[in-house]
């Protein structure tokens, strides 16, 4: 992990965030909305973290930590949107799935 690797993943995170900014109508913005705008940032740094990890020839994030840093995306997003435990559970499952199945929807990304 280098400076550019880390600029890349918080342009990504910022990217994400500003295109949920831009969705939203600043005569509506409350808490909710700057939720919603700082979990499509997280989620773009988890997006800008595993395709930077897994685009080069050798694998600099093995399957289980980028199946642990999708466990942990949902449940930061599930806390942001004060879910119940029912909530929690079904984050710590989609982060499962989000994580281990990262690789199969990274190969539709197209680096220029």
């Amino acid at each position: 992990m280098n400076r550019w690797w880390l600029l890349g993943v918080i342009l990504f995170g910022c990217i994400f965030a500003l295109f949920g900014f831009l969705r939203i109508s600043l005569d509506v913005m409350d808490a909710r909305s700057l939720r919603v705008i700082l979990g499509l940032f997280l989620f773009g740094c988890y997006y800008g973290i595993v395709a930077f990890g897994t685009s080069e020839k050798t694998r600099s994030l093995s399957v289980l930590a980028q199946t642990l840093l999708g466990i942990a995306l949902a449940l930061a997003i599930a806390s942001l949107a004060s879910a119940s435990i029912q909530g929690y559970v079904l984050a710590v499952a989609l982060g499962l799935v989000l994580g281990f199945t990262a690789d199969f929807w990274l190969e539709y990304v197209r680096w220029p």
